[in-house]
């Protein structure tokens, strides 16, 4: 168990000089609270956050000399980074999430391959426009891991010009040494479908070493096959019908996506190929029968791995290869390349085969289906944390529902379809007022699963005044029902649907929408002593239905569909927001918002009490930079007994996150900043360097920048003369953490993350 040391604490200016106030809340990251099976075992990675859709690399993270993982989890749109503590022949992963801020943002796919022969991966991924993206691995064992982008687009000599790589974001390529020269060469498919290209790196025979990306296509249908248009069928010594590559084809179709991967499967020293298709759920193997210098694929193996079990992973399957257990061959790990988010496995989609044979020559061999997955709190797709005590014992246990878990998956027309069941996990608080720790208790909290829902959100709270709590879930379609607790007070409880569409509530979602849509919560909202319904939804705002009742006969009226003015909508995402409140008290009582939203973005909002027909303030609309993935959750409830709140964070990829609540910074700047904020810096978070937008009014005059910590200290300040429109700082010495950056008049603020 370890306790990860990486403070995020939350930040803002006061309109008054040498203030010494108090933020509101710090958080750390914690990854050593305990959580126990219901068998009574200890769960090794439980606040790892799920796994769903993966690619899997190897990487020397902390450069101690082994390889380390680094996971894309393409659901949720999140990088995951493991520790490797194993030693021969054993598989022993650390959840190390603190490795994952030294990456670049990465979009739909990454491959993690050391392109330049330095000992050192490097980062493939997908570039906008259709193409891929290089980052250098500039880091070291004194400055830690750092990228620098080398290229992007990636351009290769094709018919006489130089035009990008075409990968689009339905395609993971194939990358590897595929004529043996020392240098990675690119196979991908071309924009059409059918055939796969080869895009020699020229690198080698230019310049002797491998440090260059420098491509030219030399293959228009390498391996003489060609993949069906509307299928996954391999058709083998086909005629090439365009050399050149002009797309003169007369079929009017549009490519749909497949995933490859090459390596020696038989030990002859040529690249054989391993294809994946959307829609469907195995892999086929192509034996290359060929030459060095001309591929040429002979045979087919549908049934991949035909020697154990085969690959039979709905939908999509993207291979990786690289060593699991440290016995210095690569084995294979497979996982859907989920492109839908509503179709592939979800629970049991890390598929892992030992390699019992060499690098090059394998024999894979099934282990298990949970790879890391087993390791953690991971309930499918969807997790949405929610603190309640559920027996009477004074400790908040944790309820955590979700989008579902795929049960089913049929074709209709074509198409692939999968069905998905909603259910409500139920951790109790076994440990003490002072030191939480959870223990599963039963994956089908109130037999929801067995009404076959989707995408189920509880709230829970004693409206009728029995001393006994209720619970009342949304639902997908943006309607809630009503479970009654017969239980009584002070017991488990135990709850019996009693009321399905309670009081005709309905926040406006389309029946089939698939995400959670009316997402509940009880509290007392305008402090009558009375619990009040709020209610996120699809459009990203609040329903507020107010308890027009009494202690003991609950009535909800809609007050407003927009309250306190929020709404979590992030358009550069979506339309849509999918917000889930999370009302709670502070301390010092006083009522506090935080909102989840589908792009993982955390709001925090206040200015509530005496104000719910009002704006509330929203103080930051990326709490933290806390993003644990797409379609963010947020529980909060004081656990530890230092008045502090902890945060549960859940995510699409359906595991969860804690954060232990801890005793915040002052505020100790010695000025306030009129033009906070207006200051452009780019990236934010930043790692290593930060780029600075230099004003009009500023360029070609000496200009003093500075930096301050959370307490008002410099810890950088530098003269420079900028003629041109930005500059770059060095802040690789910084220690991670909030900070301030000002240019004379100008300021902003910068968090520092590794």
């Amino acid at each position: 168990m370890m306790k990860k040391n990486l403070l995020i604490f939350f930040s803002f200016l006061f309109n008054f000089l040498f203030a010494q106030q108090y933020e509101d809340f710090g958080f750390e990251r914690n990854t050593s609270i305990v959580v126990k099976d219901n068998l009574n075992n200890i769960i090794s990675n439980p606040w790892g956050g799920g796994l769903n859709s993966c690619q899997f690399s190897e990487i020397d993270l902390n450069f101690d000399g082994k390889n380390d993982l680094f996971i894309y989890d393409r659901s949720s749109a999140k990088i995951v980074t493991f520790i490797n503590n194993g030693n021969a022949n054993s598989i022993d992963y650390t959840y190390a999430p603190e490795y994952r801020e030294r990456f670049p943002e990465i979009h739909y796919w990454a491959k993690l391959m050391d392109y330049n022969n330095d000992g050192k991966e490097d980062i493939f991924t997908y570039a906008y426009g259709g193409g891929i993206a290089v980052y250098k691995n500039t880091g070291n064992a004194t400055t830690g891991l750092k990228f620098t982008k080398v290229v992007e687009p990636i351009l290769s000599l094709q018919d006489s010009q130089y035009s990008n790589i075409l990968v689009t974001n339905v395609d993971f390529p194939a990358i590897s040494d595929i004529d043996s020269d020392g240098d990675l060469d690119i196979l991908n498919f071309w924009g059409l479908g059918e055939y796969v290209q080869f895009h020699k790196n020229l690198s080698m025979e230019l310049y002797g070493n491998a440090d260059s990306l420098k491509f030219e296509r030399q293959e228009f249908c390498w391996g003489d096959f060609k993949e069906g248009v509307s299928d996954n069928k391999i058709s083998l010594n086909i005629i090439c019908p365009n050399k050149s590559g002009k797309e003169n084809e007369e079929n009017d179709f549009k490519h749909t996506g497949s995933t490859m991967l090459a390596l020696d499967l038989n030990g002859d020293n040529l690249k054989d190929l391993l294809l994946g298709d959307v829609d469907f759920p195995g892999l086929i193997a192509l034996n290359n029968g060929g030459t060095i210098n001309d591929a040429l694929m002979t045979s087919t193996d549908t049934l991949y791995p035909s020697n154990t079990n085969k690959i039979n992973l709905f939908s999509f399957p993207v291979p990786s290869f690289l060593d699991v257990n440290n016995d210095n061959k690569k084995d294979l790990l497979v996982s859907p390349f989920d492109v839908s988010m509503t179709i592939a496995e979800n629970q049991k989609s890390c598929w892992l085969y030992n390699n019992s044979g060499t690098s090059s020559s394998p024999v894979f061999n099934y282990s298990k289906n949970n790879f890391l997955q087993g390791d953690m709190i991971d309930l499918g797709s969807g997790a949405y944390p929610v603190f309640y005590d559920y027996d009477g014992d004074g400790l908040k246990d944790l309820f955590i529902s979700n989008f579902g878990t795929r049960d089913s998956s049929y074709y209709s027309n074509g198409f692939l379809y999968s069905i998905y069941i909603s259910g409500i996990s139920l951790y109790k608080n076994t440990g003490t007022s002072v030191s939480p720790q959870f223990t599963l208790i039963t994956d089908d909290f109130a037999n929801i699963r067995s009404r076959k829902l989707i995408a189920v959100y509880p709230a829970f709270g004693d409206i009728d005044n029995d001393g006994a709590a209720e619970m009342i879930i949304g639902k997908s379609n943006g309607k809630i029902d009503l479970y009654e607790n017969t239980a009584a007070a002070g017991q488990p409880m135990n709850m019996v649907l009693s009321q399905t569409d309670y009081f005709g509530i309905y926040v406006g979602n389309t029946p089939t929408q698939t995400y959670p849509s009316a997402t509940p919560q009880l509290f007392d909202l305008d402090k009558d002593l009375l619990l009040d319904l709020i209610i996120g939804e699809k459009a990203g705002t609040l329903n507020f239905y107010k308890n027009t009742g009494s202690a003991t006969n609950p009535q909800f009226t809609l007050i407003t569909d927009s309250l306190g003015k929020v709404d979590v909508t992030k358009h550069t995402v979506s339309n849509y927001g999918y917000s889930i409140p999370c009302l709670f008290t502070d301390s010092a009582g006083n009522t506090k918002l935080f909102v989840g939203s589908e792009s993982g973005n955390i709001y925090y909002y206040k200015n509530i009490d005496n104000n719910i027909n009002g704006k509330f303030t929203l103080v930051d609309s990326n709490y933290l930079y806390i993003n644990e993935g797409m379609h963010s959750a947020v529980a909060v409830a004081e656990l530890d007994g230092n008045n502090f709140p902890e945060m549960v964070v859940g995510n699409f990829s359906g595991g969860v996150t804690y954060y232990s609540g801890t005793h915040p910074n002052p505020v100790g700047f010695a000025e306030y900043y009129k033009n906070e904020n207006n200051l452009e810096i780019f990236p934010n978070p930043a790692a290593s360097n930060v780029n600075i937008t230099i004003p009009n009014e500023l360029k070609n005059k000496k200009i003093l920048v500075e930096i301050f910590n959370i307490n008002g200290k410099v810890i950088f300040n530098k003269e420079i003369i900028s003629p041109a429109s930005s500059a770059t700082l060095d802040i690789s010495q910084a220690p991670s953490g909030l900070y301030f950056i000002r240019l004379q008049n100008y300021s902003a603020k910068l968090m520092i993350q590794r």
